[in-house]
């Protein structure tokens, strides 16, 4: 593959990880919007398939991890703890 390629590839990469992220963005507002006490039992699993797409949408930040800013490596930690901690409300509460 020539630079130009490689370059290109990339881009269409980022933009896909940053329409996932878009999404699971709108998606964390509107299922995670209304109080816990309020919002049905399966708003815990669609939050933890948002927190999973946050996920995915960090996920060049795993490859790169000594390029990527602190902000990005936060969130690739947080983002699959997340998961997890709403897959644990859903089947365990």
């Amino acid at each position: 593959m020539n630079e130009k390629q490689k370059r290109s590839n990339g881009d269409i990469m980022n933009m896909v990880q940053i329409a996932i992220g878009i999404i699971a963005l709108i998606g964390l507002v509107y299922f995670g919007l209304p109080s816990p006490d309020e919002r049905p039992k399966i708003y815990e699993l669609y939050l933890a398939g948002i927190w999973a797409l946050m996920a995915l949408s960090g996920a060049s930040t795993y490859w790169n991890w000594k390029k990527a800013v602190w902000s990005r490596k936060l969130m690739a930690i947080a983002a699959p703890l997340a998961t997890l901690l709403y897959l644990q409300k859903y089947f365990w509460s």
